[in-house]
């Protein structure tokens, strides 16, 4: 490693990658360059046609090509974004769809079969709430972009007509209940409001009961660039676990000195429940989310077999 490894990054502009957008921690070996994009969509695209050699990329998506392949990228086990979707998914108060269960049978539309927070919301309603996802006529506004892969022959789903929203068919009653990654309440439609209201109970419930912290989008790297360089995988993940500790610094400070009312309270509520390591990173730790992400990806038809955790990263990268 005596002359230093130039390559590309693409992520958002989380706190937990501020050190690394910055520069003040930098992957041992590597020249760095950073490209900040929150706009999930546009990077995932570029990701996909090989603009960067380092990704945050959709997990969902990610899995759907497994069988295939054909990204050209290998993941290890930095999971860039964390989300909880208890509160993305939406009712039209007309529709008589008043709890989860009543969704058997409607119209429910998803951004793409394949996103990451619908692959959770749709594995949890039908886990813990009866949801029969067969049932339901499921209007998606992105085909799914996996070269090779063919939807399941029990699943009922239409691409929305050109040029419409899913929030104005939900708004107007042409969808019954829509599950996306946008904030369409509390008060944004007087139609329109959260399927499962005591969200926070549900999501703390949820995580007590599983110990998930739903993954959303993970770190990708190009498989040619692992392959010619090894060391690669480690200067990576170890860099952005630096960068993570950094913003656990910062947020140690913030939770007395943020402009906040009850974000101490938080804070401190956060660690009693999952400990010190909120955001948790490598394989062994995380190893019961991804097989429950993977159980929840076979189940929707996005892989025809039911893969292994083991087979989603970098080898080297099963030790961390």
């Amino acid at each position: 490693m005596a002359d230093r490894l130039r390559l590309t990054m693409t992520c958002g502009a989380y706190d937990r990658a501020q050190a690394l957008i910055e520069g003040t921690v930098v992957p041992e070996g590597i020249d760095l360059e950073v490209v900040v994009n929150d706009d999930d969509v546009d990077r995932q695209r570029r990701s996909a046609r090989g603009d960067f050699d380092v990704a945050e990329f959709f997990t969902g998506t990610y899995i759907a090509d497994l069988p295939h392949r054909a990204l050209g990228f290998t993941a290890i086990p930095i999971f860039v974004k964390r989300m909880f979707r208890h509160s993305y998914i939406y009712r039209n108060r007309r529709s008589g769809v008043a709890r989860p269960a009543d969704l058997n049978g409607r119209r429910v539309g998803v951004q793409t079969w394949a996103t990451s927070a619908a692959v959770w919301a749709k594995g949890m309603l039908e886990e813990d709430h009866g949801v029969d996802l067969a049932s339901i006529q499921w209007v998606a506004w992105q085909p799914v972009r996996v070269p090779g892969w063919v939807a399941p022959p029990w699943l009922r789903m239409e691409i929305a007509p050109a040029g419409s929203s899913q929030f104005d068919l939900l708004a107007t009653g042409a969808l019954d209940a829509g599950i996306t990654t946008e904030i369409w309440a509390p008060g944004v439609h007087p139609d329109i409001d959260f399927l499962i209201p005591d969200y926070a109970r549900a999501e703390r419930d949820y995580f007590a009961r599983t110990r998930c912290f739903p993954i959303m989008h993970t770190l990708i790297v190009r498989t040619s660039v692992l392959e010619a360089h090894p060391w690669v995988a480690r200067s990576l993940f170890d860099a952005w676990e630096a960068s993570k500790q950094r913003c656990y610094e910062q947020q140690r400070w913030q939770r007395i000195h943020m402009t906040s009312m009850f974000y101490r309270a938080l804070w401190e509520e956060e660690r009693a429940l999952a400990g010190d390591d909120i955001y948790p990173w490598g394989f062994r730790a995380t190893r019961h989310e991804i097989d429950r992400l993977l159980d929840y990806s076979h189940r929707q038809g996005l892989t025809a077999r039911r893969h292994q955790p083991e087979e989603l990263f970098w080898p080297s990268m099963l030790d961390t």
